[in-house]
C-alpha cells in the first residue's frame, strides 16, 4: 500500500539570526553531502563579514514534518545593469558549493524549490551557479518547470583531487613514486635541521596569529600581481569567526615554522570524510624547502589518520597539485536565466563568456594533430614560449 507524503514546507530566511536558528539541521547536510564550505559556520560568517553592500539573505529551508529536508544557501544582490542574481553564500571565496539535499528526495524538492522561486522578492534575473561540482543536477532538475528557466554554462575548471587510502598514515607516501617519497622526506628533513616543524594549530589562543600570517604570506606573494580575493574587505573577520564556529576538527590550519616563525600556513575544511584545501600562503625565502607541499601532506596524512576519504585541492591544475593528485573532480559555472522580461537583455550580458566556453569545448574535441597548431597561436599571441 503507498503511502502519501505530506507537502512539503518552504520557508525563506532573510535574516542572520533566522539562519542561525536553523545552523544545527543545515550542518547535517553540508555533512552528510560532504560539503565543507557548504557549512553555516562558513557560510554565515562570509555573510556577517563580506556580504555585498545591498544584498539580502534568501536562504530556503524545504522540511517535512520540521525535519530539514534540504536547503538553497542563497543571497539576492545586484548583477551587471541593474539585473538581480541569485547567489551561493560566499561567492568568490568558496568553490564546491552547491543546493543541499537528502538522498532520493531531490524530484520532491525541486518541485518546492521552483514554488519558492516563484515567490522569490525582488524577482530574480538569473539564478548563478558558480564552482558548483561539474557533476550536479540541479541546473537540470530546476530547468524548465512553471518558471521556464534555461540552462546556460559558461566555464568548467579541473579540480584535482587525492584518494585518501585506509591504513598507516605514511602509506600513501609510500605508495608514490621514488622521486616525490625522496623529495618530501629529504624536505622534511632539512625542515627541522633548520629547527622547524609542521603542525596543526590547535590553540583557541594562536588563532588569531595563525591567520594573520596566513593572510600576510599571501598577500606578500601576490604583491604586485592581480588583485588577491583574499585582500578583500573582512577577510580577517571571515577567517576568524568561521575558525571560532568551526572548530579545529572542521576548520584545520596547518602551519610550517622555524624557531616559532611562520614560513607557510594553509588552511583547510572538513566534513563527511572530505577534505577542501581552500588557500594559504607562504615565505618565498624558504622556497627551497617547498613548505607548502609539506604542509599538504601533513594535513593530508592526518586526514588519513582520521579515517577521511578523499583530499579536494580546488580549481586549477598548479604543478604542486598535480604532485598529490590521483583524480579529478571539476568544478562548473553557469546558472539559470529566469524568462521574463529582462531575458533578452540578460542572455546578451552573458553571451560573450558563454560563446568562450563553448568555443573552448570545439577546440578540445578537435583531434590532437589539430589542436597544437591552435595552441601555438594561442601561446604566440599571448607572447608565452611554448611548452617543452
Amino acid at each position: 500500500m503507498s503511502t502519501v507524503r505530506p507537502a512539503l514546507e518552504v520557508e525563506l530566511l532573510d535574516t542572520l539570526e533566522s539562519a542561525r536558528a536553523i545552523a544545527p539541521a543545515w550542518d547535517e547536510l553540508a555533512v552528510g553531502q560532504a560539503l565543507p564550505l557548504c557549512a553555516p559556520g562558513w557560510m554565515l560568517a562570509w555573510w556577517e563579514h563580506m556580504a555585498p553592500a545591498g544584498a539580502e539573505l534568501r536562504v530556503l529551508a524545504i522540511r517535512e514534518r520540521g525535519e530539514l529536508l534540504a536547503l538553497a544557501p542563497w543571497f539576492a544582490g545586484r548583477g551587471e545593469h541593474g539585473r538581480t542574481d541569485i547567489r551561493f553564500l560566499g561567492a568568490e571565496n568558496s568553490d564546491r558549493v552547491d543546493i543541499l539535499c537528502v538522498p532520493d528526495r531531490e524530484p520532491e524538492v525541486r518541485d518546492a524549490l521552483l514554488g519558492a522561486i516563484r515567490e522569490l522578492r525582488p524577482r530574480p534575473d538569473l539564478i548563478a551557479f558558480e564552482a558548483v561540482p561539474a557533476r550536479s543536477q540541479w541546473t537540470k532538475r530546476l530547468a524548465g518547470g512553471g518558471l521556464l528557466l534555461s540552462r546556460y554554462r559558461n566555464s568548467v575548471l579541473p579540480a584535482p583531487s587525492v584518494a585518501l587510502p585506509a591504513g598507516p598514515p605514511d602509506a600513501w607516501l609510500a605508495g608514490r613514486s621514488s622521486n616525490f617519497r625522496s623529495q618530501m622526506r629529504r624536505m622534511r628533513r632539512r625542515l627541522e635541521q633548520r629547527g622547524g616543524q609542521v603542525r596543526q594549530v590547535l590553540e583557541p589562543g594562536e588563532l588569531e596569529g595563525a591567520l594573520d600570517a596566513l593572510l600576510r604570506l599571501h598577500l606578500a606573494r601576490w604583491e604586485g600581481r592581480a588583485p588577491s580575493g583574499l585582500a578583500r574587505a573582512g577577510m580577517s573577520g571571515l577567517l576568524l569567526a568561521a575558525a571560532h564556529t568551526l572548530g579545529p576538527d572542521r576548520l584545520r590550519l596547518w602551519i610550517a615554522e622555524i624557531d616559532g616563525e611562520p614560513i607557510s600556513v594553509q588552511l583547510f575544511h572538513a566534513a563527511g570524510g572530505q577534505i577542501k584545501y581552500w588557500n594559504g600562503g607562504w615565505m618565498e625565502q624558504h622556497a627551497d624547502l617547498k613548505p607548502t607541499m609539506l604542509t599538504i601532506l601533513a594535513a593530508l596524512e592526518d586526514g588519513i589518520a582520521r579515517g577521511e576519504h578523499s583530499l579536494d585541492l580546488g580549481a586549477g591544475m598548479h604543478p604542486y597539485k598535480q604532485r598529490f593528485a590521483d583524480g579529478n573532480d571539476p568544478l562548473a559555472w553557469g546558472g539559470l536565466v529566469v524568462r521574463n522580461r529582462r531575458l533578452p537583455r540578460t542572455r546578451a550580458e552573458l553571451l560573450p563568456r558563454v560563446l568562450r566556453y563553448r568555443s573552448k569545448q570545439a577546440v578540445e574535441a578537435l583531434p590532437a594533430p589539430l589542436t597544437e597548431p591552435i595552441a601555438t597561436l594561442v601561446r604566440a599571441r599571448r607572447g608565452a614560449e611554448p611548452a617543452d
